[in-house]
């Protein structure tokens, strides 16, 4: 894994030299769009249709725009210097507390040199606990909440999480307030939610759309053609390995599952 930042976890007056890996691949097979009749890639243009002419990169800005059409053009975000990762902790909720609607991308913390010890003590203090960690983080450039927390005995885990405000708070009045459930209707759905309830094993639940479009792929890997501008390469030869191996591990695990 290739590390997105490396970064400290300020916890009081401890400082704890991280670094930052993304945690969850895509499950998505990545495709493009191509031309048929030469299998080339397209590409795509910045294109003003008012003065009908393709733009050059340093010409594009930002712009929020009004209600009556009009666009303000926003200024060029602060540059912050490169080394400003810092991850402030702010309190320690209970797990509970913090609602999964809040979460949005994950990420792994490894320690940095001479941050193994503080590092081991807070995932320790927090699992201890039953504690997460709230704090504060800065991605590229974009500020955020996070929570950190202990994902198992000796490994924690960042969640970037939305602020409050991005919740649409409409969603929460669609479910009925009126229709009441019976004693009966109650004591029945109890039982069938007992019958069905078991521990989460994620390994059961493998992606099988994905698993079917990597083994779409590799039937057709004999018909595909190189592009007509250029040669096929090794980077070629390695992509069609990595998918060969990707459909062989997926099938594999997919049978070790009932």
């Amino acid at each position: 894994m290739r590390s997105l930042y490396k970064g400290i976890i300020g916890f009081g007056l401890v400082s704890i030299p991280i670094q930052v890996f993304k945690a969850m691949e895509t499950e998505r097979v990545t495709t493009h769009w191509i031309h048929e009749a030469c299998h080339t890639r397209i590409q795509y243009q910045k294109y003003c249709p008012a003065c009908e002419r393709a733009l050059e990169g340093g010409e594009v800005v930002t712009g929020a725009p009004l209600p009556d059409g009009r666009f303000v053009v926003l200024p060029p975000p602060e540059k912050r210097p490169a080394g400003d990762h810092t991850i402030t902790i702010l309190n320690f909720p209970e797990l509970q507390d913090i609602d999964p609607v809040f979460y949005e991308t994950a990420y792994w913390l490894k320690p940095g040199p001479g941050g193994q010890k503080a590092y081991a003590l807070l995932a320790q203090v927090m699992r201890d606990m039953g504690r997460v960690a709230l704090a504060e983080m800065r991605l590229r450039s974009r500020p955020s909440l996070a929570v950190v927390r202990a994902f198992n005995d000796h490994t924690l885990m960042m969640h970037r999480m939305y602020y409050p405000e991005s919740l649409r708070q409409e969603g929460s009045g669609f479910g009925p307030v009126d229709l009441a459930a019976t004693d009966k209707e109650l004591e029945m759905a109890k039982t069938l939610v007992q019958h069905m309830a078991e521990p989460f094993d994620p390994s059961r639940y493998p992606n099988e759309h994905r698993l079917e479009k990597l083994r779409q792929i590799e039937a057709l890997m004999p018909t595909a053609e190189a592009p007509r501008t250029a040669q096929p390469g090794q980077e070629v030869l390695d992509l069609m390995e990595k998918l060969r191996a990707s459909v062989q591990a997926q099938a594999q695990h997919g049978t070790g599952t009932d």
